[in-house]
């Protein structure tokens, strides 16, 4: 199916860009989430009229999210796990754990779709997780993660 698209979409392209994917991709998530219309000559007339307000929306969000981006980069997360005598977690640090320090930390609007994680977290130690916070802007966040301090 051809849609043209009514916002910047990563890996698959720019606003008013005509590009073709799966059915159900573009049922089920582009259309459903108004981020695209089928291409025909009347959804091309109506993007034009919009084309402007779409190009300034996605602007706005670009800069909002530089923002956050320069807060995030300074940024260090602290995480504390049980751990093995090793190293080793008990487990693994997940996204949902990294989202909800973050938001303990007023970084409230980042949600696990725009989280990277370039390999699974096990052991203690230093890491650095990706946050694509627009299809243009990525920020990296340090996460260190340490032991819990065991009393004897």
């Amino acid at each position: 199916m051809e849609v043209i698209l009514l916002e910047n979409i990563k890996k698959l392209g720019k606003i008013g860009s005509k590009v073709k994917v799966a059915n159900g991709f573009a049922r089920n998530y582009l259309l459903k989430n108004n981020k695209a219309l089928v291409a025909s000559k009347e959804n091309l007339a109506i993007f034009e009229k919009r084309k402007e307000e779409l190009n300034k929306k996605n602007n706005d969000l670009k800069n909002a999210a530089v923002k956050i981006q320069k807060e995030i980069d300074k940024f260090e997360l602290k995480i504390t796990k049980n751990s093995m005598e090793g190293g080793a977690l008990y487990g693994s640090l997940t996204i949902k754990e990294i989202i909800q320090n973050l938001e303990t930390h007023n970084f409230k609007n980042i949600s696990a779709n725009m989280i990277e994680l370039k390999e699974q977290i096990k052991k203690i130690g230093d890491y650095v997780v990706i946050i694509n916070l627009h299809a243009d802007v990525q920020a990296s966040i340090k996460v260190k993660v340490v032991s819990v301090e065991k009393i004897v």
